[in-house]
C-alpha cells in the first residue's frame, strides 16, 4: 500500500508540472494548446451528436402539383423532451421549418405524441398563378407525322410523349439546437447535414399495382388501387369507387407515374377524405408503350380510340371483380382524363353516377348526350381550350332544358374560406350540372387546385344514379 501511495503521488506531481509548463508557455504556444484543445472537444461533441441520432426518414406527400417532401422524422435513443423543442433546433437545406413535435413512430400526426422521434414539419409553398400568356397544353395526335421522340412536325401543338420524371425526395436535417430527452440527456448540436435513409409515403404506398391484360384486344395497362380499410373483414360491404385518369404528361412508362403526377388519384385515399366517404380508388396508368402500339388515349379529333377501349374494359373488369356499389361509380380526370370521362360517359350513359371535369372539352355535339349526367365542371379563364369549349356546351345544354349552375369567377388563391363560400351559392341553385369558372390561371394551373376543393368532393359522393 505504500509503495501504491507514492506512485500515485508521484504521478500527481507530474501532472502538475505538465499544467504548469503549459501555464509558463508563451502567449503564442498556449493560443496553440487552447485550439488545440477546442478542436479536439468540437469533435468529440459532433461525434457524439451525429451517433445520437439513430435515423432519419423523408415523410413525403401527394401535392397537387406533386409528390414532395412533407417532414422528416429524426430518430432518437429515447423519449424527447417535446416542451423543448423549438423549430429553430433543425435546419433543411432548401425548406422552411413551420412545426416541431414528437410522435411514437415516423410518420406525420395532427397531434404529437410521446415518443423517440422527432417530426420536423416542412411548409409547402402554393403553386404560384401563371404569368398571362402561359398556356399548358395537353399532347395532341391530330395524325399528322412525328418524329422518333413523338416531336410534332406539322400541325400539332405538343409532344406526343410525355418528360416526366418521378420526383426528386431526397433531403437532408441538420440539427442546429440541443435536443433533450425527457429524463434530461442532451443531445447536442450537429450542423453536419444528415441525410434520409430511407423514404415513405404513406397514401401512394397504400396503393397496389397491378397488371390488366383485356382479353378482347390482348393489350397490357397496368393500373393502382385503393381497397378502403376493413375491405377484407366484411365481404358483404359494396362501396362507391372513384376512376381517377390522369393528363397526358404522366403518360410514361412508370406505373404509379399517375399517382405521384398531382392529387386527383390520392387525395380520395387520405386517411382524412376515406374517413368521411370510405371508397375504391382506381387510377389506370396509360403508358408510353401504349402510345407507341396503338396511340392516344384522346385525341384532338374526339374520336373513340383503342386507348378508349382499354381503359373502359379495365373499368369494366374492377367493376365486377371488386365490391364495388355500381350505383355508385364516380369518374373524373384532368385534360386527357376529362376528355376519356366524356367519351366513356357519351358511349355508356349508365356507368357513372357522377363525373368530375378538369380542364378539358370534348365535341361540343356528342356532348350533347351528357346534358342529363350530374356533372361538375371546372376551367380556368386563362384556358384557350377548355374554356372556350365548355362555355359553348353548357349553352347548348341550357338550350336544350338543362339547368346549369354558375356563379361570378372563382378566385383559386383564397383558400378555404373562399371555397366555402363559393360551393354555398352553387350548392343553394341545387342543379344538376355545375360549371366553376376560376378567374385567370390557364390549362395546366386548373389541377393544381381543382381536387383540393373539399366542398366538391362530397357533392359527388353524395349522388348516386
Amino acid at each position: 500500500m505504500k509503495g501504491k501511495t507514492i506512485s500515485a503521488m508521484a504521478a500527481f506531481c507530474c501532472l502538475l508540472s505538465l499544467t504548469a509548463n503549459v501555464f509558463a508557455a508563451a502567449p503564442a504556444d498556449r493560443a496553440q494548446v487552447t485550439a488545440v484543445t477546442t478542436a479536439a472537444a468540437t469533435a468529440a461533441v459532433q461525434t457524439a451528436a451525429a451517433s445520437s441520432v439513430r435515423d432519419v426518414t423523408a415523410l413525403c406527400t401527394p401535392y397537387s402539383d406533386g409528390e414532395g417532401v412533407s417532414a422528416v422524422a429524426l430518430h432518437y435513443p429515447k423519449d424527447i423532451d417535446a416542451s423543448r423543442l423549438q423549430t429553430s433546433d433543425f435546419s433543411v437545406a432548401g425548406r422552411t421549418v413551420d412545426k416541431v413535435y414528437t410522435n411514437d413512430a415516423p410518420a406525420e400526426a395532427a397531434a404529437g405524441k410521446k415518443g423517440p422521434y422527432v417530426i420536423v414539419s416542412l411548409a409547402h409553398a402554393a403553386t404560384p398563378l401563371p404569368a398571362a400568356g402561359q398556356q399548358g397544353s395537353r399532347p395532341k395526335d391530330d395524325g399528322n407525322k412525328k418524329d422518333d421522340k413523338g416531336g410534332a412536325l406539322s400541325g400539332s401543338d405538343a409532344p406526343m410523349f410525355s418528360d416526366r420524371k418521378a420526383p426528386d425526395l431526397s433531403v437532408s436535417v441538420s440539427q442546429s439546437g440541443t435536443v433533450y430527452a425527457l429524463d434530461g440527456t442532451a443531445y447536442a448540436p450537429n450542423s453536419a447535414a444528415r441525410s434520409a435513409d430511407k423514404t415513405v409515403d404513406p397514401v401512394i404506398d397504400s396503393f397496389k399495382t397491378y397488371i390488366y391484360k383485356d382479353p378482347a384486344t390482348g393489350y397490357e395497362m397496368p393500373y393502382n388501387i385503393y381497397l378502403p380499410a376493413g375491405y377484407d373483414q366484411d365481404k358483404a360491404k359494396t362501396y362507391p369507387m372513384v376512376v381517377f385518369i390522369a393528363d397526358a404528361s404522366a403518360d410514361i412508362n412508370d406505373p404509379k407515374a399517375v399517382l405521384y403526377q398531382g392529387n386527383g388519384a390520392t387525395v380520395w385515399a387520405a386517411p382524412a377524405e376515406q374517413a368521411k366517404h370510405p371508397a375504391i380508388v382506381l387510377a389506370p396508368q396509360y403508358t408510353e408503350d401504349l402510345i407507341r402500339s396503338i396511340g392516344m388515349m384522346t385525341t384532338d379529333t374526339h374520336q373513340w380510340t383503342k386507348g378508349l377501349s382499354l381503359v373502359t374494359d379495365l373499368i369494366m373488369d374492377v367493376r365486377n371483380r371488386y365490391r364495388v356499389d355500381k350505383d355508385r361509380i364516380y369518374g373524373t380526370g384532368q385534360s386527357q382524363g376529362g376528355m376519356a370521362n366524356i367519351a366513356i360517359s357519351d358511349k355508356y350513359p349508365q356507368l357513372f353516377a357522377a363525373q368530375y371535369l378538369v380542364a378539358c372539352q370534348w365535341d361540343t355535339q356528342e356532348m350533347e348526350a351528357l346534358k342529363d349526367k350530374k356533372l361538375w365542371i371546372t376551367v380556368c379563364q386563362g384556358d384557350t381550350k377548355a374554356f372556350p369549349g365548355m362555355n359553348e356546351a353548357t349553352a347548348l345544354w341550357e338550350k336544350d332544358g338543362a339547368t346549369v349552375a354558375r356563379s361570378k369567377m372563382w378566385d383559386s388563391t383564397g383558400g378555404t374560406n373562399v371555397f366555402e363560400q363559393m360551393m354555398k351559392v352553387m350548392k343553394d341553385q341545387d342543379a344538376p350540372i355545375n360549371y366553376t369558372v376560376f378567374q385567370n390561371g390557364n390549362h395546366m394551373y386548373t389541377w393544381t387546385f381543382a381536387y383540393n376543393i373539399e366542398g366538391i368532393r362530397d357533392w359527388i359522393f353524395e349522388q348516386k344514379l
